[in-house]
């Protein structure tokens, strides 16, 4: 029987091609989603007060987390976000954010009897883990320009993926920077891609969005359920992981799949930190 891995995951474009896109890299695996929640990370999670998980965004994300393997639990079960730009300097915060959620969770829930809560928190240790997509899943289409062109971009990327690292994404495109909003008299829509400097830079799916259609103001041509979806169905993570050095928190995704499943890591090369901390971990496989 093959092993079975269950997703959870916060965006659109993940719920409609991760699935695909890692079973590509584990062919024996069966890779199911799971469920979709709402991300938490489009805040700074310093913000987040722990004293009132239950009923947040996060603690729903938690509770998530802790019912997928309440009963007939698969051999691993994945929870991603992505970091996002907010959160971009302090990863790590937002891996202990999560894992002090289902701490909390595992604590206050109304189990039938200790011995269930037992059980379902060895599982959770054992058979659960978070990881987080940096800043955004569409920082690795630019890897594979292929990706870009599935994703429906019509003009040609000014990201050299060899020169910078894709988690720290950042683009010098002066088409796409220069821009500056003008209001149309019979439109209020304007670029979605044109937000402010620095952060426009950084943020590599208002750049998608620019390369999808760069001469159209008023339609966005990047749809993340269609062509998001089938750049990551089909990626390349060889070239994502060109570098060993780079690209660490999916790396550790890679690495926690081939750990949990008993074979080779793909992609060898350091993980992060904040979500490859397997040795120490004490509430989920890698927190």
């Amino acid at each position: 029987m093959s092993a079975h891995v269950g997703l959870i995951v916060t965006g659109k474009c993940e719920q409609k091609g991760l699935c695909d896109s890692l079973a590509r890299v584990f062919p024996e695996t069966r890779f199911e989603l799971i469920d979709r929640v709402e991300s938490f990370t489009s805040g700074d999670v310093r913000e987040i007060p722990e004293s009132i998980f239950p009923g947040t965004t996060l603690g729903k994300f938690a509770a998530s987390l802790v019912a997928a393997v309440e009963e007939e639990p698969p051999d691993l079960v994945v929870a991603l976000d992505d970091l996002e730009l907010i959160n971009a300097p302090h990863p790590e915060r937002v891996a202990g954010r999560v894992r002090d959620a289902v701490h909390a969770h595992l604590a206050r829930h109304s189990w039938t009897s200790e011995a269930t809560r037992e059980k379902v928190t060895r599982r959770v240790r054992e058979r659960c883990s978070f990881h987080l997509l940096a800043p955004m899943v569409e920082a690795y289409f630019f890897a594979e320009p292929e990706a870009l062109v599935r994703a429906g971009a019509s003009r040609p990327s000014r990201v050299d993926a060899a020169a910078i690292d894709l988690e720290v994404f950042v683009t010098d495109d002066p088409d796409y920077l220069g821009h500056l909003v003008v209001p149309h008299k019979q439109s209020p829509k304007q670029k979605s891609w044109a937000i402010p400097l620095p952060e426009r830079a950084r943020h590599p799916k208002h750049y998608l969005r620019f390369l999808c259609d760069p001469m159209n103001p008023y339609t966005d041509r990047y749809v993340e359920t269609k062509g998001g979806a089938e750049a990551l169905r089909k990626l390349d993570w060889v070239r994502v992981f060109a570098h060993t050095e780079r690209v660490r928190l999916a790396r550790s995704l890679f690495e926690d799949i081939a750990d949990r499943l008993g074979v080779p890591h793909p992609f060898p090369g350091a993980g992060h930190p904040a979500t490859s901390d397997f040795k120490n971990a004490s509430v989920l496989r890698n927190l």
